[in-house]
């Protein structure tokens, strides 16, 4: 049999192993972790402590400990009162739930911030929680039709749930006072991490009189989610009616309004400030007055980002926005713009902060500088990630303004944003030349400003860690992945790192060869490690010569990615913002045993690794052997050496209906490059469902390939 065939027969069985145990509500693994998927009310409030109903698929029960992602917002879990201590240990729990008792401090930031819960078995995927100013509301069970309206004392901020087909919510609110209301809702943005929520909700939520008819609406603002900002001129009652575009519904389609007459700031200008000092920003947005102003003294930096921060107005506390926070040099376009020919002359000295705007429809600006040949640049536009309406167009152009190269829209930390972004462009030749920024759409106003970065392009690296989790339980070992994206040219091996293990963890961390793309950390909990969990960082280092007599450090901390369900089974990821390691009861692996801890490898020659598993008594289901994280044969982490590959057909790599031994054969090609004691996970995957699985590790594994 081929080996494109036998990957397609493991595939198959998967498949169908997978499908027949769903349809009676299991998953293959006795021990999954607990996948979060609604919080009831999904909104707290700054400065209260309050208690929340969260819903999970798989066992919260015995939940010790709750990470919420920033600071000033703390959680902890309240067990049902139904829950017993037995509960712990049950694996037959496919849905379940907790309380959780969360305080916010009075400064905390409003916004969404990612959580995750500790359980023994295993901490939990990432779910998501509203911080808010307005006090919290929660909806009442049947309020769909008019009369049965829910009344709602505003300012409130309105938490409910579209869950069920063709769901409509309705609120009656009073108004007194005559004037500009904002209701924001945050709703589909809660559901872009949760592992398994393949079809989100699309809401809009509509103003209407008391007697129904429609005075206002909105769909999507903030992506799917809808803000509506509206003059109230006469008081009165008045009908806020939420519902999904589509009419559907799902018991997990939560959302919280915040209905307020604060202003509702969308960004700030300038875009960019200097690190470390006190600035006084001009305020953008709904209700915001006219030049209105807020003091902001930035955090000290050591590299330019996007940083977040609370405004205040008269003495109004607003909503948080961000501004890009810079070491950088600053120009501001208004401080040197030539209005009869919009163009800038820049400061000589590279890297520079432009900050700008398109005030105008149909606006161009454009900013000269002076580059000498073979100089490689970076232009980086800043402006809908921080909440301006620009959909920008960025180009480069000669002196005589014929077009040199063009950008649009980019992708940043997987997801795709209207802000461009040119890397690594490369001068034709000694000279002057133009940058030029216009809206895709000829549009322009107050709320279209910019930061423009430019930099010399200087090689680096980026880190991903696949996934944001890791499952251990006392006496086992699993693996990390990580993926090194190369940018401008970086070349050489890429050293890994972890730092902030929980107790009782230890760490072999690998590399990323420079002919490769992926790594791994090979983690291991002592079998008196106790319970418990600790947010990690994973990071790597470099070296590469630049002169004979100089070596240039490089380094880069890794983001953490949450796997995602796509619809039709395919594998997404979302960045989150922590990995988290936790030590919790044994599962259905409790060893792996391999029959040599190290191979060396000839080009052309292959060897045998024999594997033997031992699995809890109870556990019978299909596992399988691999060094690599793939799905549906697409690698996603492949810390294998250039060269060397696992001959399938030598392989026995299914292990079916209780099997306990196999083996993997190694393969080097004829031409495959030296490489000494390269780690290489040999890991047993256990699927929870069709996309998630859990991973076990073997002993530190290393493959060194000799040349004659």
């Amino acid at each position: 049999m081929s080996t494109s065939a036998q990957w397609l027969v493991h595939i198959l069985l998967a498949m169908a192993v997978f499908f027949g145990l769903e349809a009676d509500g299991w998953s293959q693994t006795n021990h999954s972790y607990p996948m979060l998927m609604s919080l009831k009310p999904v909104a707290a409030v700054v400065g209260q402590t309050t208690e929340h109903e969260l819903n999970a698929r798989y066992n919260l029960a015995g939940g010790k400990g709750v990470f919420v992602s920033g600071a000033g917002v703390r959680a902890e879990v309240v067990p049902l009162e139904t829950e017993k201590l037995e509960d712990q240990d049950r694996n037959d729990i496919t849905a379940s739930k907790c309380k959780l008792r969360i305080t916010c401090d009075p400064d905390a930031l409003p916004g969404v911030r990612d959580f995750r819960v500790w359980t023994p078995h295993g901490v939990s995927t990432v779910g998501q929680l509203v911080i808010a100013r307005e006090p919290v509301v929660q909806e009442v069970p049947d309020n769909d039709t008019l009369d049965k309206a829910q009344n709602i004392s505003l300012p409130a901020t309105i938490c409910g749930t579209i869950e069920k087909a063709e769901d409509i919510d309705l609120y009656k609110i009073r108004i007194d006072q005559p004037g500009a209301w904002t209701f924001h809702m945050t709703s589909q943005r809660l559901q872009n991490r949760l592992h398994d929520m393949q079809i989100r909700v699309d809401p809009m939520i509509t103003l209407r009189n008391a007697l129904g008819a429609t005075l206002a609406a909105s769909d999507n603002t903030f992506a799917g989610d809808p803000l509506l900002h509206v003059a109230i001129d006469t008081p009165g009652d008045y009908l806020l009616e939420v519902r999904d575009v589509r009419y559907q519904g799902n018991v997990d389609w939560t959302y919280s309004i915040e209905c307020s007459s604060r202003p509702f700031a969308t960004m700030a200008r300038p875009m960019a400030v200097a690190s470390g000092v006190a600035s006084t920003l001009r305020l953008v947005g709904y209700g915001v007055p006219e030049g209105a102003t807020c003091e902001w003294t930035s955090p000290v930096v050591n590299q330019t980002g996007m940083h977040a921060f609370a405004p205040s107005v008269a003495g109004v506390s607003l909503n948080t926005i961000q501004s890009v926070v810079t070491t950088d040099p600053i120009v501001h376009e208004e401080t040197v713009q030539d209005k009869s020919s919009r163009h800038v002359t820049v400061a000589p000295s590279i890297p520079v902060m432009l900050c700008g705007a398109i005030d105008e429809p149909d606006q161009v600006d454009r900013y000269e500088f002076t580059a000498k040949a073979q100089e490689r640049y970076t232009f980086e536009l800043i402006s809908r990630r921080l909440g301006a309406s620009l959909d920008a167009k960025l180009r480069i152009l000669n002196a005589d303004g014929n077009g040199l190269a063009e950008v649009d829209d980019m992708i940043f930390e997987r997801v795709l944003s209207s802000d461009p972004m040119l890397e690594n462009w490369v001068a034709p030749a000694d000279g002057k030349y133009l940058i030029e920024i216009r809206d895709l759409h000829g549009r322009g106003g107050n709320d279209f400003p910019y930061a423009l970065h430019i930099t010399l392009a200087k090689p680096y690296f980026l880190l991903e860690a696949d996934t944001d989790k890791t499952t251990l339980a006392a006496g086992s070992a699993s693996v990390i992945y990580v993926k090194a994206h190369r940018r401008n040219g970086f070349t050489g091996d890429i050293q890994l790192h972890i730092e902030g293990l929980p107790p009782g963890v230890r760490a072999e961390t690998g590399r990323i060869l420079a002919a490769g793309a992926d790594g791994a950390i090979w983690l291991t909990a002592a079998h008196d490690a106790p319970l418990g969990m600790a947010n990690i960082t994973v990071r790597g280092t470099a070296q590469s010569p630049s002169q004979e007599t100089q070596v240039t450090e490089f380094a880069a901390m890794a983001s953490n990615l949450q796997e995602v369900y796509l619809p039709g089974g395919g594998r997404g990821h979302f960045p989150v913002d922590t990995h988290t390691v936790s030590v919790g009861k044994p599962m259905d692996i409790r060893s792996i045993k391999l029959s040599k801890t190290h191979i060396e490898l000839k080009p052309g020659e292959s060897q045998r690794l024999d594997i033997e598993v031992e699995r809890a008594p109870d556990y019978k289901g299909n596992v399988t052997l691999d060094t690599m994280l793939q799905h549906l044969e697409q690698p996603y982490g492949n810390p294998l050496p250039p060269g060397v590959s696992v001959d399938v057909g030598a392989s026995k790599t299914l292990l079916s209906a209780g099997e306990n031994t196999g083996y993997i054969t190694f393969k080097a090609a004829a031409n495959a490059p030296a490489v000494e004691r390269h780690l290489v996970p040999i890991t047993v995957h256990v699927s929870i469902n069709f996309v998630m699985k859990h991973t076990f590790s073997g002993d530190p594994f290393t493959i060194s390939v000799k040349n004659p």
